[in-house]
């Protein structure tokens, strides 16, 4: 039998180690890390700029209205990370849920996107600059997402095309009661961390300045209606005073009350529309319409946006295999006085 001074110091050993257990379990809970990480390291998000923070005015209109015409896609590539592909090759017996290793679909999503020549591009799922570098060139686009040090985040990643564009403003919005939090964690407790990532862009041929974004909304419901409202409220309504173009995985179909509030469709004032209804509704199979899709392109502002081609590709690998879960969506735009 253990002594009894034995006894009570492995109570006092159990009974602090579950203390530690405890502080650990409810500083993650509650978000410590990402409070600390605010504080001492990259600092809370970077502000959004105001929608008066570039007037466009009676006297401006024509030149601040006027664009070129801009390639804009979006595409969630289906786990694109080379972490991912290794971790399943060792655990799961290299299958990721259906879709071919990255190693092997990236070449043709790689040609496939050079193809499109894209001039702003809304990534969902990829994950390293190097894993995003496998399929797009980036001596021609620059990337943003999300760094912390060596931490490199880019589920919600944008590029945009450098001899067209030159950026002024750029920063993250997390998808979470804390949306200023760096990391933030959704509105269910520890799920997936999801942002918006924001650039203000000036067209250098014009200086037609705008704000590109793209998002990669959960797909958990807990998660999705408040960043509907969330998106509404930080984003959409800044279309009020800046022109706009929106790429995302809203993880929401055309046809639901939550994508009519993301765009504010039920508002005295709609500020974004669908790419697919500016460009006149063009006739598509019924599962490729947006009403059956979750990724959308939008575009709306005190600018008129025009769209003369949208185009969603739904042909697979040459080897017949799926290329992503999702489809490529791409969309010609550009704004008018």
């Amino acid at each position: 039998m253990l002594d009894k001074g034995i006894f009570k110091s492995l109570f006092r050993i159990g009974l602090a180690l579950l203390g530690v257990i405890v502080l650990v379990a409810l500083f993650i809970r509650y978000q410590g890390f990402q409070y600390w990480e605010a504080f001492t390291g990259e600092g809370f998000a970077h502000e959004l700029p105001l929608a008066t923070d570039y007037p466009i005015t009676d006297d401006n209109r024509t030149t601040a209205c006027s664009s070129g015409y801009f390639k804009v896609l979006t595409f969630n590539i289906e786990y694109g990370s080379e972490l991912i592909e290794t971790m399943a090759a060792r655990f799961n017996n290299g299958s990721t849920g259906g879709a071919l290793p990255w190693s092997v679909r990236a070449p043709e999503i790689r040609t496939r996107i050079n193809g499109y020549a894209p001039d702003l591009i809304g990534f969902q799922e990829t994950h390293t600059d190097k894993d995003i570098a496998t399929i797009l060139s980036l001596s021609d686009y620059s990337l943003l997402s999300y760094h912390m040090g060596s931490f490199q985040y880019g589920d919600a990643a944008l590029a945009y095309r450098d001899s067209r564009f030159e950026i002024l403003d750029k920063g993250q919005l997390w998808l979470g009661p804390h949306p200023d939090l760096p990391m933030s964690y959704g509105f269910k407790p520890l799920a997936m961390l999801r942002y918006v990532n924001w650039a203000v862009l000036k067209e250098r041929a014009t200086g037609f300045t705008f704000m590109f974004v793209n998002t990669h909304f959960d797909n958990a419901g807990g998660n999705k209606e408040p960043s509907a409202t969330l998106f509404y409220e930080r984003i959409t309504q800044l279309a009020k005073g800046l022109p706009m173009i929106v790429t995302g995985d809203f993880n929401t179909t055309g046809d639901t009350e939550r994508y009519r509030r993301i765009i504010g469709a039920d508002k005295p004032e709609q500020l974004l529309q669908n790419a697919y209804v500016l460009a006149g509704q063009p006739t598509v199979p019924s599962l490729l319409h947006p009403d059956k899709r979750i990724d959308h392109i939008l575009a709306g502002g005190p600018c008129h946006a025009k769209v003369d081609h949208w185009f969603i590709d739904p042909h697979p690998l040459n080897n017949g295999e799926r290329m992503s879960d999702h489809l490529p969506i791409l969309a010609r735009v550009r704004f008018t006085p």
